[in-house]
């Protein structure tokens, strides 16, 4: 004997499933959308603090710049102006691997295209002395032309 399929219980049990999930899409959706601004305040603060370390009293970073490429999931970019010459450029921060782990790396980009690594967010002491002996290194040179050509 065949068993009947009573379609009725089986649309009500399958329209629950959907429910619990939407909720759950919802609900993470609603907190990504939340923390966004906070994560954003954030990277501006991690680069002024950076800048500032480095170069007391010499820049103002502004608002956010929206990245319109596949970069932007590891980079964020902002707007910067050079409080000695007044010259707005952009500031990014990007996710670069080093010798210890992958760390924020922070670059100004100027309105002629020249693009200027600044250091490393977030390090100090014998790490940020040692990272900074490999300026020249070949991750950071990559990443100078790759963010030259996002601005083109």
């Amino acid at each position: 004997m065949k068993q009947q399929i009573s379609y009725k219980n089986f649309f009500i049990n399958y329209a629950i499933v959907v429910l619990i999930a939407a909720t759950v899409i919802g609900i993470l959706i609603y907190f990504i959308k939340v923390s966004k601004k906070s994560w954003d305040n954030n990277l501006k603060a991690s680069i002024e603090y950076s800048l500032a370390e480095n170069e007391p009293d010499t820049w103002d970073i502004g608002k956010l710049y929206r990245l319109n490429n596949p970069l932007s999931a590891s980079a964020a970019c902002f707007e910067a102006r050079n409080k000695k010459s007044g010259e707005n450029c952009k500031a990014v921060i990007i996710r670069i691997q080093t010798f210890y782990g992958p760390h924020s790396g922070i670059y100004i980009v100027e309105n002629n295209g020249n693009v200027i690594f600044k250091g490393y967010s977030s390090l100090h002491g014998r790490c940020a002395t040692q990272l900074s002996n490999s300026y020249t290194g070949r991750r950071v040179e990559y990443w100078n032309k790759r963010i030259a050509e996002l601005f083109k």
